[in-house]
């Protein structure tokens, strides 16, 4: 039988007396923490606010006018996201007004500073100017760094309590650091390093990062918030897509105008156009035939494929966009490339099951990367200074297959979702879960078996067209580009182009092209403008079926920049043809980035193309 101990007043009183002041010591002790966790945190205002007082301020500098600091902002601001029902000129106004007054009193100061030496009033404007809060140079000749996704964390904490000024300052020291190591591109010019993560097994270990955000996110034609970087604002980080073709301005646009436009004929009255009779001549052609093109969206919905790998049995959800064989590419409406049939040193293998599904002999793909890029400054956005790939695959991972057990045929054969069961990836209607499908996907219906992605502006031999972006043979282009690093590409022979053996076709890629005034702008192009708007860099491609018969979708990437010649003389515009590039070329208007030799840059990038559009 228990025994029940009874407790005096007293001793009852000391021990609530003795539980309040632990209580109150628990509370005391852990202030600090939530004090300190209040301070971290920034509202998106303060970090919309920073950063535009950061761009007025260069811009000011550079010698803009008020409508033009105005115009510009416009096109890079959050305000409307942080005050819809402000007025953005009086926002602006203030800004202005605030950062003239601050260059003011700088001036005064150096001024009154050189005085001071008794230095010739006129050798001002003979020294090197200081550098002003949020004003950044781009290094020329940029390092890269390394190990970029396990400093992500570390950066992101740092942005919340830094401002502007320093976080730019301190990315400019960090993409200018000689003591990382950073390949090469594009005969010579240095890049950032971008290390991985991936538990994927087979290249690279998992790193400990602040980048696991397992929630959905949305996919919209105009894509997820971008996060607030530490640099001139991460337009371009989203998870997802991104914009989809169909931007705001010419410059984000190239659907061609319908033929009614300046005529007195309705567009009812126009016949069809000539492409229905000859896929060559002009008019919209839809080549990869077996989705369907959303021309209002610029998306494609095409079958979702699922296979096994051997031995794991795990899921692997895949599409097929290209073949080389023309009677199967006929047969299945996909795109014929016979440059693929050398391109079996970088496929991995595969066998047909009895139930006719693949069976994978290797190559894996971990999705849960958060995809993030942080671009250079304002005018110098590219080379970014850090960036992480959403999507990595093992050493063995590569779009393309060669089914051992169906005659050796290779396939371009992309993977969507990797692991994981059909009630795990079922967003039939958007709101897609980055973590667990590629970032072009726009939605994915696994009981239906479709998968809709997003199609990227581009040129063909002067022609608008339409293509997929699918994997890249390095992180840093599978960042920029929205989809998978993928390893195993390594091994594609480049820079052969249309010679015997040769699995490759060229694409062209700006670095430093027009930028300013955003998708406004019908000259905007590559990789700068890219960064500093969030849409696609208006790449040219080389032959695509119905224009050349040399068709691959392994892009082997041309990396190339405009002159600082060209660019004084107004010389730098919008290319749309490789030919018309290659005479710059030889012209002395373009060479490779940095000043370098124009060439390919050593990597590659799985591109199907889907459809011309004129």
């Amino acid at each position: 039988m228990l025994k029940t101990v009874r407790r005096s007043p007293l001793a009852r009183q000391i021990q609530v007396a003795f539980a309040i002041a632990s209580f109150g010591l628990l509370a005391f002790l852990q202030l600090p923490s939530k004090a300190q966790e209040k301070k971290s945190e920034r509202s998106l205002q303060e970090q919309s606010a920073q950063r535009d007082q950061a761009y007025v301020r260069q811009l000011l500098e550079k010698g803009a006018s008020d409508a033009k600091v105005e115009s510009l902002l416009k096109l890079s601001s959050r305000f409307a996201s942080f005050n819809p029902s402000g007025e953005f000129h009086a926002y602006t106004l203030k800004l202005i007004a605030k950062e003239k007054a601050a260059l003011k009193q700088t001036r005064q100061t150096q001024q009154s500073g050189v005085r001071s030496e008794s230095a010739p009033a006129v050798a001002v404007a003979e020294i090197t100017p200081a550098v002003v809060t949020g004003s950044v140079t781009a290094p020329s000749n940029p390092i890269g760094i390394g190990n970029i996704k396990a400093s992500q964390e570390s950066n992101r904490d740092s942005n919340q309590d830094n401002s502007t000024t320093s976080n730019l300052e301190s990315n400019q020291a960090a993409v200018s650091s000689p003591s990382q190591a950073a390949p090469v591109f594009g005969g010579g010019v240095l890049l950032p390093h971008v290390s991985v993560a991936s538990n994927g097994g087979g290249l690279v270990s998992p790193t400990s990062s602040g980048t696991s955000s397992n929630s959905p996110v949305t996919a919209t034609s105009g894509g997820s918030s971008p996060a607030e970087s530490s640099s001139s604002g991460t337009f371009n980080s989203d998870q997802g897509p991104g914009p989809l073709p169909i931007g705001p301005g010419p410059g984000c646009n190239l659907l061609p105008a319908p033929p009614s436009v300046g005529a007195t004929v309705p567009l009812s009255y126009f016949g069809p156009s000539p492409s229905e009779t000859n896929p060559s001549l002009v008019g919209p052609v839809q080549l990869l035939k077996s989705g369907t093109v959303d021309a209002a969206h610029g998306t494609i919905t095409l079958p979702l494929y699922l296979g096994h790998m051997k031995g794991s049995k795990k899921n692997v959800w895949y599409i097929l966009t290209d073949v080389d064989d023309p009677n199967v590419a006929a047969e299945l409406g996909l795109n014929f490339s016979a440059k693929l049939t050398f391109a079996s040193n970088a496929a991995r293998t595969a066998n047909l099951a009895a139930d006719g599904t693949l069976v994978f002999d290797k190559g894996t793909v971990d999705f849960s990367p958060v995809r993030n890029i942080v671009p250079g400054p304002p005018g110098a956005e590219f080379p970014p200074v850090s960036a992480q790939p959403g999507a990595v695959g093992d050493a063995d991972y590569s779009p393309f297959v060669q089914v051992l057990n169906a005659g050796g045929v290779i396939y371009n054969a992309p993977i969507v979702a990797f692991g994981v069961d059909a009630n795990q990836i079922n967003f039939p209607d958007g709101n897609v879960d980055y973590t667990k499908v590629h970032d072009e996907v726009v939605a994915i219906d696994p009981i239906n078996q479709t998968v809709t992605i997003g199609l990227v502006n581009g040129f063909s031999f002067g022609r608008p067209v339409w293509y997929l972006s699918m994997d890249t043979s390095i992180p840093l282009g599978a960042a920029i580009e929205h989809n998978t690093f993928a390893p195993l590409m390594q091994q594609l022979h480049l820079g052969t182009d249309d010679s015997f053996s040769s699995p490759i076709e060229r694409i062209f890629i700006s670095t430093n092209g027009a930028e300013s005034g955003g998708c406004n702008n019908p000259q905007r192009q590559g990789l700068s403008a890219d960064f500093a708007d969030g849409h696609r860099p208006n790449n040219v491609l080389g032959g695509i079926p119905t224009i050349a018969l040399d068709y691959s979708p392994a892009w082997d990437a041309q990396l190339f920049e405009w002159t600082k010649d060209a660019i004084e003389n107004g010389f730098r515009g919008q290319v749309r043809e490789e030919f018309q590039i290659l005479t710059f070329v030889q012209d002395g208007l373009i060479t490779g980035p940095g000043g370098k030799p124009f060439g390919s840059s050593g990597f590659s990038i799985n591109c199907p193309i889907a459809q011309r559009l004129d």
